[in-house]
């Protein structure tokens, strides 16, 4: 699964994380996730973005890109990423086109969530979904894009791979998450009573639409996905969807990281950006390592649940600016 230069243990605070075999010099590389094990690219860039490569048409000097599926609502850059995109029984195609029509019937606006303050363990989860009646609404734009990013990772299972076994051992989390955001338990439910019923016109696909398969994934969506950023050298990188790569999300969080990403098309690389030590634990960074340790524990406890304690956070005054 890793190259000679890393492997996976336990690591010495809880879970698991990747460190480094052998030594590893400043800027080299380390390893190479090829492709995501499922993405989604939002919809307001769908037709700017490669839904296979991931190349933004802005990045060519172009508004748009002009090759697309018939009727699943995604676009390419050649007829090689269109062709590459496609599974071999069109399964995919047909679920994106599904859920477009089904978008397009619904009338109105969507609901607002409501809070739900007496989630507290799995138990109160189990019990919301089991008395829910999964009623059809309308879903906002975000909704939409769950609902494809859910069909993507469901299609990978279907077709029988290996990688559904590991992405099941990612961390569960669904409880940290709805704690929370309890307003978004209101939400994933909408989100798979529309996958349902988009799945309904796809009968071999709609077996795998299940109660459990949706929250196994939506739990592991947080806190596991990579953001898809635009190539811009200049100026603020913008989001364009996200992707999981599932070995890739064993690299855990230090604000001073030892390791760099860097994503080329499909591809996610790691590189080195100081010398290495072997036995080291190798760690990127999930948020903006120049923020302040306020600003930076904040938000990997709201997005990522945990309270940082690397060496640099434990050594930064609370009140630096």
């Amino acid at each position: 699964m890793y190259s000679d230069l890393l492997h996976i243990k336990e690591t010495a605070y809880g879970g698991r994380g990747l460190f480094a075999t052998t030594s590893i010099p400043k800027n080299a590389f380390i390893y190479t996730c090829s492709s995501p094990y499922a993405s989604v690219i939002y919809r307001v860039f769908r037709k700017e973005v490669c839904g296979h490569c991931f190349s933004y048409a802005f990045d060519s000097n172009r508004n748009a890109w002009n090759i697309r599926r018939d009727g699943a609502g995604v676009w390419f850059c050649s007829i090689e990423c269109c062709d590459a995109w496609q599974d071999g029984d069109g399964l995919l195609g047909k679920m994106h086109a599904a859920v477009d029509r089904l978008a397009r019937s619904l009338k109105g606006e969507a609901k607002e969530s409501c809070s739900r303050k007496n989630i507290t363990c799995k138990t109160d989860l189990d019990a919301v979904w089991a008395a829910s009646t999964f009623d059809l609404e309308p879903l906002t734009e975000l909704e939409l894009d769950t609902v494809r990013f859910l069909a993507s990772v469901i299609m990978v299972r279907y077709t029988g791979g290996e990688e559904w076994a590991d992405f099941i051992q990612l961390q569960d989390n669904e409880l940290e998450y709805i704690r929370g955001r309890p307003q978004d338990l209101d939400s994933q439910i909408r989100v798979y009573a529309f996958l349902r019923k988009a799945a309904q016109t796809v009968p071999r696909f709609y077996a795998y639409v299940t109660v459990d398969t949706v929250r196994a994934i939506l739990g592991r969506d947080q806190g596991n996905a990579f953001g898809l950023y635009d190539m811009s050298t200049s100026g603020d990188s913008e989001m364009l969807g996200f992707a999981m790569y599932i070995t890739a999300s064993y690299f855990n969080h230090d604000c001073s990281p030892n390791v760099r990403k860097q994503r080329e098309g499909r591809s996610m690389h790691f590189y080195a950006t100081r010398d290495i030590e072997a036995g080291e634990e190798l760690c990127i960074s999930y948020i903006d390592a120049s923020d302040p340790v306020e600003k930076r524990r904040e938000g990997l406890a709201r997005d990522w649940y945990f309270t940082c304690v690397c060496r640099r956070c434990e050594n930064e005054p609370d009140h630096q600016i």
